[in-house]
C-alpha cells in the first residue's frame, strides 16, 4: 500500500492495475476498517488500482474519537468531486463505495470522467423506512452501474429492489442470505470475506464486459 498525501487528507493506494478505482467508505466506517481493507486488497490483485480516502467528517471522528453523523449528502458530493479533481486519474476510471459512499458516487458520476459506478450494499432506503426511497436519480442516470447486494439487506432486500424496476444499465448481483454489511445469515454458503472476494470478481467481470474499455495489448 502506498500513501498519497492530498489537500483533502491521506489517500491509500493499492495495486498497479490498468483500471483506476476510487472507493468511498460507509457512514460509520473509515478507510482502515477491515471491510475497506479487505476489498481494496481483493481488487488490487486484479486489474485495478484502488484509492481509499475519508470524507472530512470521518477524518474528524478518527482525530477526536467522537462519533458524529455524516453531513448533508450535497456536501459529500462536493468533497468527492473535489478529491477526483485533485487525483486527476486518467480513464479508465470507475467510482464506487460501501453504502453511503456508493450513494455519493451514484449522485456525481455523470459529472465526472468515470466510465461507471458500483455499490457494495446500496442504501435504497434508510433502515426501517422503506417508503423513503433513494432511487429517483437511478431511474434517470446515464452511466453503467453494478450493485452487489445482500438478499436480506435491511436497506434494500431482494424483493424490495426488484420492485423498483431499475434501468437495464444498472446491473444487480445478489449475495444469498447476506445483510447490508455482507455478514452472512445461518443459511448462507459463504463468509463475509468470501462475499467481498466475490464482489471484487463481479466488478472485474462487469468492468471488462459492460464498460467501454479494452484491455491494452502488450
Amino acid at each position: 500500500m502506498e500513501l498519497v498525501e492530498t489537500v483533502f487528507g491521506p489517500v491509500q493506494k493499492y495495486g498497479t492495475g490498468a483500471i483506476n478505482v476510487v472507493f468511498a467508505h460507509g457512514s460509520g466506517i473509515g478507510m482502515n476498517h477491515d471491510f475497506m481493507q479487505s476489498f481494496a486488497t481483493a481488487m488490487s490483485i486484479k486489474d485495478f488500482t484502488v484509492y481509499l480516502f475519508e470524507f472530512g467528517y470521518m477524518q474528524q471522528i478518527q482525530k477526536t474519537g467522537i462519533k458524529r453523523p455524516p453531513p448533508n449528502i450535497a456536501k459529500l458530493e462536493l468533497e468527492l468531486l473535489a478529491l477526483l479533481d485533485v487525483l486527476t486519474l486518467s480513464s479508465p476510471l470507475i467510482i464506487g463505495g460501501k453504502s453511503l459512499g456508493s450513494r455519493v458516487a451514484s449522485l456525481i458520476v455523470d459529472q465526472t470522467n468515470a466510465l461507471g459506478w458500483f455499490a457494495l450494499g446500496y442504501p435504497f432506503h434508510p433502515q426501517r423506512k422503506p417508503d423513503t426511497k433513494r432511487v429517483a436519480h437511478l431511474l434517470t442516470s446515464q452511466k453503467p452501474a453494478l450493485i452487489v447486494q445482500g438478499t436480506r439487506d435491511a436497506l434494500g432486500s431482494y424483493d424490495e429492489v426488484l420492485g423498483y424496476k431499475l434501468p437495464n444499465h444498472i446491473n444487480l448481483r445478489w449475495l444469498s442470505q447476506m445483510d447490508h454489511s455482507f455478514k452472512p445469515f445461518k443459511a448462507s454458503n459463504y463468509s463475509q470475506n468470501e462475499a467481498i472476494e466475490r464482489a471484487a470478481m463481479e466488478i472485474e467481470q462487469w468492468a471488462h464486459c459492460k464498460l467501454k474499455y479494452t484491455v491494452p495489448q502488450v
